[in-house]
């Protein structure tokens, strides 16, 4: 388990760090460029179950972003979503043998009633990631229905560090605090910790407690500070969030969780589950379920129906032109097999790259298209309900 934490912080004029008054002249600069709209409060109090645009945009932007490092996700969150002096924490986790590869942001805002659960989608280069995505056998999930057996092993090899920094942002710790606290049990305990009797001069192995990368569960003591928890992905990413929320709702002792969850955004996302999960979630879970489709992207269609007879739930919201995310009264039906599906992506691929001043484009309505998944798109219709951009 890896973990990286960032603290966008503070600088004031009096800061007693500055060594001079050009050092101080520069981090005043940088706190003036820091400054943004702060969106906590309008996130704290946006009811539960209602689409909410203004949500959508910042979520489609954060979910985008989420492919970059944890010190530009921090930087994006503050400047552009409106997590202001945040606090944002990667965790990643990956076994080749499992075919899982893993990484989750989680951001909590500076007065701690805010958290935020961003998860990316598969990178072009993670080969392992690609076939977590392929890997569909379906697996039941909480004796509540089966899932994509891929999705489900992903969420939870992260499932127990998660858990454990959401108890700590419940209780209103920081949860850079948090993964410092592990990091200090676990990296210096082989220097540290005693040995088990005087003759025995040897650091504690790999099968330690203590050497292992798994945050200590924080104490049942403390206020409930958390007031709102989002959960936001795009593509591979989307389908995590689903899962992570359902584990949210079903779990038992996640039950503190389930009044907070205010809503699930996901942008580009497969189909997660079979009717019986549907049947399951649909109730409690889908009435905070978003997904969004740019145009005629084709990974909402899978997984293929030769792999598994998937379905979706959740509000549908599609995109549009200089609006951004509008409610769609379609569905997205399921491919019929998956070869198809990649052909008629990759021909449109072409299609819309290498011939998109040709008027063949406009006779050819292909329904499938591989570059409308391109996290780009996604972005750039978010951003519609923003002035500027997110390059800044």
């Amino acid at each position: 388990m890896e973990f990286e934490a960032i603290r966008v912080t503070r600088i004031h004029e009096d800061d007693a760090c500055a060594e001079d008054a050009e050092s101080a002249a520069r981090s005043l600069t940088m706190e003036n460029e820091l400054e943004h709209v702060d969106n906590v409060d309008y996130m704290i109090k946006a009811p539960a179950g209602e689409h909410d645009r203004r949500l959508a945009s910042i979520f489609g932007i954060a979910s985008v972003w989420s492919y970059s490092d944890t010190d530009t996700v921090a930087k994006v969150m503050h400047k552009h979503a409106g997590i202001t002096w945040n606090e944002t924490v990667r965790l990643k986790v990956a076994n080749p043998v499992f075919l899982t590869d893993t990484t989750a942001y989680l951001v909590q805002s500076e007065d701690r009633k805010l958290c935020i659960l961003c998860f990316p989608g598969a990178e072009l280069e993670n080969a392992i990631q690609w076939f977590m995505s392929a890997n569909c056998r379906p697996e039941p999930f909480l004796s509540a229905g089966h899932v994509h057996g891929g999705f489900l092993r992903g969420v939870m090899m992260l499932a127990t560090a998660l858990k454990s920094l959401l108890q700590s942002a419940r209780m209103g710790e920081s949860i850079c605090d948090a993964v410092a606290r592990e990091r200090a049990v676990w990296s210096d305990c082989a220097s540290d910790y005693p040995p088990c009797n005087e003759g025995d001069q040897r650091p504690p192995g790999p099968d330690s407690v203590l050497s292992q990368g798994e945050l200590r569960q924080p104490s049942e003591e403390g206020p409930d500070v958390l007031k709102a928890l989002y959960i936001t992905g795009h593509s591979l990413g989307g389908a995590l969030a689903v899962i992570m929320a359902a584990l949210l709702l079903g779990d038992p002792q996640l039950a503190d969780f389930r009044e907070k969850l205010r809503g699930v955004y996901t942008y580009g996302q497969p189909m997660v589950g079979y009717q019986d999960f549907k049947d399951r979630f649909e109730r409690d879970l889908g009435k905070l379920l978003f997904r969004h489709v740019y145009r005629n992207d084709s990974i909402p269609r899978l997984p293929a129906r030769t792999m598994g007879r998937f379905v979706h739930f959740g509000s549908l919201y599609t995109s549009e032109e200089g609006v951004g995310w509008v409610p769609s009264r379609g569905s997205t039906t399921q491919a019929c097999t998956y070869l198809c599906n990649m052909s008629k992506g990759v021909l449109s691929w072409l299609l819309q790259e290498m011939l998109f001043d040709r008027t063949i484009i406009h006779r050819l309505l292909l329904r499938n298209s591989y570059p409308d998944h391109l996290p780009i798109h996604y972005l750039r219709t978010s951003e519609a309900a923003f002035i500027g951009t997110t390059f800044t």
